[in-house]
């Protein structure tokens, strides 16, 4: 059995291999973590998820978060017709873009179809003048014809 130095020499090294291994499992949790909430795996977001340094992830993860980035980066999804990068830090620019955009098609089209609706009623309200006016004339002319006595009533217009 080993004495003095060399234990605690031993000690130290169990130490920084049960930490080196804590810090590994934490990063691999942590991209796991944002692989599963659709996040943007960057070395930024691992470092702050995982609680380490961006340089201790430089020097150890480099090849499996620069990979993960690749792969991210080329991801799309379609929002309102308009093609938006997957998983980015700026995703949310990206996305309140597009709403913006959705919103302001949408007010143009509520626009179209109220002045749509106003032309409508317009229409009906001169038909229904014109309406008014010939059975005014009906009116009239059965009066002349037959005087004295009560027109007709009007054929009922309900359909």
């Amino acid at each position: 059995m080993t004495t003095g130095p060399d234990m605690r020499i031993a000690t130290l090294n169990d130490a920084r291999s049960r930490r080196s291994a804590e810090k590994r499992a934490a990063v691999e949790d942590a991209i796991m973590r944002l692989r599963d909430t659709r996040q943007a795996v960057t070395f930024v977001s691992v470092a702050r998820e995982a609680k380490v340094s961006r340089q201790y992830l430089y020097n150890n993860f480099a090849d499996e978060i620069g990979e993960e980035r690749v792969e991210s980066r080329g991801e799309t999804e379609v929002i309102d017709g308009k093609k938006v990068p997957l998983r980015t830090p700026e995703e949310h620019r990206h996305i309140e873009a597009a709403l913006r955009n959705k919103i302001e098609r949408l007010e143009t089209e509520l626009r179209d179809a109220r002045a749509e609706k106003a032309k409508a009623d317009r229409t009906a309200e001169r038909e229904r003048g014109k309406a008014e006016h010939w059975r005014q004339l009906y009116t009239a002319v059965l009066a002349r014809v037959s005087p004295g006595q009560a027109p007709a009533p009007l054929p009922s217009t309900d359909d």
